[in-house]
């Protein structure tokens, strides 16, 4: 009996061993994100690492399983065996080795979504084409990741604790007998325990990812989670679980997704405008000095913004460049993990801002200086029905390739200019930069005629806003000028935090005021984004205070160029003032909506925080209690939206404009 005891205590040893890797991995993607968790103080940071054991028991439970069962095997001694001892120190370091990789990684890729990785990373390593190109950026920026890995392999190797394996005195045919009993109930003991710590706990269900949230504020989930947890528990997972809180008539009364635009026959007939969607490439709100009051670093759009329609609480629908398009051209957000067009559902018949547009007379282009097949948006351009889509390749000139992304933004632009002024009138546009984005690359030329931020990026979004004063000194030389909206607006803010070459800026610049920062560090606020209409006939100031989001833009753009007729979008016009104006989002299983300073955060479920934005930058009093009615206020219309939403994608009815229209109550 000694000899299995003997099996439990290094299996014991070896597991806590193995746990206390997971415990660095968690460690270092806190320092690592140190500016997003800024605040937390000790004592709440320790339970927050305290949570994330049982996600870590969890995985370490699951990926050891082999490794587990050998140790509590209840017949013979199967550690006996030299090989079997090697064996098992080599599967226990390279199954663990690989898990606390993938954690570490993310804490990379965390910056730029804001969330642990789930499945659908697998569809960004192996089926697209851009892995390759950032691939050797990020080592080189990030070699530290892989360094700080194998010296935890390596310590993990070298403290393995290795046992003497010391054999009983022999048994009588009785005492074998007991022996084997205990032996077999302290297996079936033992399993029990392991499949509770697989499972999570004793509670109905297996753990997931929403468990996180009910013992952790939304902001402070992923320092719970782990990513392989993440992955792991959302592997496989493809079609939405249905949702009923209301009747379909009621849902349509509280938040109306199917529309119906009537104009006059006078308001028909006038010249139909131009309309081009210039979409920004991380472009923060905070970045903007009109915004924040301070100097900022877009002297060009903060000179524009005097002159346009500008959208003082906009925010995006997710925080990735492939949530952003669809939310914008075809007004359906992605409120789960997968990003849409590369979802179950992405083969779903929709209806597209080209098609609509190409009904009525319009031509219809997708301009996007990557290198064609990025992110496969050639693919979904021909999909939603543009009539040309304009990449790198069809740019023809290698000579203003940044080497990694694709064509610069300057000569793109210049590029988009062109081809617009010999278009067939009127035409719908859609440019999406690319500088922006990491590594952030600037035209040999320009090196130091732009003056770094504390950021990296700071420095590109001054050479982008100088690429689009470019584009307008060009443009606005043209006929048809004067008869275009210009839509500018960001696809997510940018959540890098890579300080500038060297710390090579200027000390003495105008640091963003400090209850803005706080704000865009909290969970509202990392979605903000601008919003500038820009109409050269029309250039009369104004500042709308309204809530926006991505998905308004759809319906906007139908209903200022006069289209009268049904179609689909999860948002409002943002010249209807009757609509309810809100914004949506969907991160680490939380679905978050906000509605003039106050949002509240929803598990699908059960209401989890509402926060006042305003006087509460850091969503630290949670108001469900105290303002309960705005709580069930938004709650009603996160539940009509998120029911609206699967239920179509499930049925297929995202173009489906059949049925009655009610009015809102």
């Amino acid at each position: 009996m000694y000899d299995y005891f003997q099996r439990i205590i290094f299996l014991f040893k070896r597991l806590l061993l193995v746990l206390l890797v997971f415990f660095f991995a968690r460690l270092f993607f806190y320092v690592f994100n140190y500016s997003t968790f800024a605040g937390i103080g000790i004592a709440k940071l320790s339970g927050l690492f305290l949570l994330g054991v049982r996600f870590d028991l969890s995985v370490i439970v699951y990926f050891n399983i082999l490794f587990i069962l050998i140790h509590i095997f209840p017949f013979g001694n199967p550690l006996s065996a030299k090989w079997m001892g090697k064996f098992l120190k080599i599967y226990l370091v390279i199954i663990n080795s690989l898990l606390v990789f993938v954690d570490m990684s993310d804490a990379i890729y965390f910056h730029f979504t804001q969330k642990r990785s789930t499945a659908d990373v697998f569809r960004f390593i192996f089926l697209s084409d851009d892995v390759k190109v950032l691939l050797p950026k990020f080592l080189y920026d990030y070699w530290y990741v892989p360094v700080f890995w194998i010296i935890i392999m390596l310590a993990l190797w070298k403290i393995y604790p290795d046992m003497i394996n010391r054999q009983n005195t022999k048994h009588t045919n009785k005492s074998k007998v007991t022996t084997l009993a205990l032996k077999f109930f302290a297996f079936v003991i033992l399993l029990s325990l392991f499949i509770v710590g697989g499972r999570g706990g004793l509670q109905l269900k297996p753990l997931t990812i929403i468990d996180a949230s009910k013992q952790a504020s939304a902001e402070n989930i992923p320092l719970v989670l782990n990513t392989p947890f993440s992955i792991m528990t959302t592997l496989g997972r493809r079609e939405l679980v249905p949702k009923v809180y209301f009747s379909e008539k009621k849902c349509q009364q509280i938040y109306p997704v199917l529309h119906w635009f009537k104009k006059s026959d006078t308001v028909k007939a006038q010249k139909r405008k131009n309309v081009v969607v210039l979409l920004l490439e991380s472009f923060s709100r905070e970045y903007i000095g009109f915004y924040n009051n301070y100097k900022g670093y877009t002297p060009f759009l903060d000179s524009l913004m005097h002159h346009a329609i500008v959208f003082d609480n906009m925010f995006s629908n997710g925080l990735r460049s492939i949530d952003a398009i669809p939310a914008i051209v075809t007004g359906i957000p992605a409120l789960m993990n997968e990003p849409l067009i590369t979802s179950y559902y992405s083969s779903n018949k929709m209806l597209s801002l080209p098609e609509i547009l190409e009904k009525e007379g319009y031509y219809t282009a997708f301009f996007h200086g990557g290198t064609n097949g990025t992110m496969n948006f050639n693919g979904f351009a021909s999909y939603v029905g543009f009539d040309d889509y304009f990449g790198r390749t069809e740019y023809n000139n290698d000579k203003d390739y940044d080497g990694s992304w694709g064509i610069y933004d300057e000569h793109f632009l210049q590029f988009v200019a062109r081809k617009l002024n010999s278009a067939r009138r009127p035409f719908f546009a859609f440019e999406f930069t690319l500088s922006s984005h990491y590594p952030y690359r600037i035209p040999d030329e320009y090196k130091g005629k732009f003056k770094a931020g504390p950021l990296k990026i700071h420095k590109v979004i001054r050479y982008t806003d100088f690429a689009l004063r470019r584009f307008f000194q060009t443009v606005s030389k043209m006929p048809w000028y004067n008869n275009t909206l210009f839509i500018l607006v960001a696809d997510h803010p940018a959540q890098s935090v890579i300080p500038s070459d060297n710390g090579t800026y200027d000390k003495n610049y105008e640091k963003l005021p400090r209850d803005r920062m706080n704000f865009y560090n909290d969970l509202t606020g990392k979605y903000a984004i601008p919003l500038i209409l820009f109409n050269p006939a029309d250039n009369t100031p104004a500042i709308v205070n309204e809530t926006v989001q991505q998905t308004d833009l759809f319906p906007s753009i139908l209903d200022y160029v006069n289209y009268t007729g049904r179609f689909v979008a999860f948002g409002q016009s943002v010249f209807d003032t009757t609509a309810p104006h809100v914004a949506f989002q969907f991160l680490n299983g939380i679905y978050q909506i906000t509605e003039g300073n106050y949002s509240l955060e929803f598990d699908g479920e059960k209401s989890l925080a509402l926060y006042n934005n305003s006087n509460d930058l850091k969503h630290k009093n949670n108001l469900l209690t105290t303002e309960p009615e705005k709580a069930q206020h938004l709650e009603k219309i996160i539940k009509a939206v998120l029911q609206q939403y699967i239920t179509r994608l499930r049925s297929n009815r995202l173009a489906d404009t059949t049925g009655n229209l009610f009015s809102r109550e």
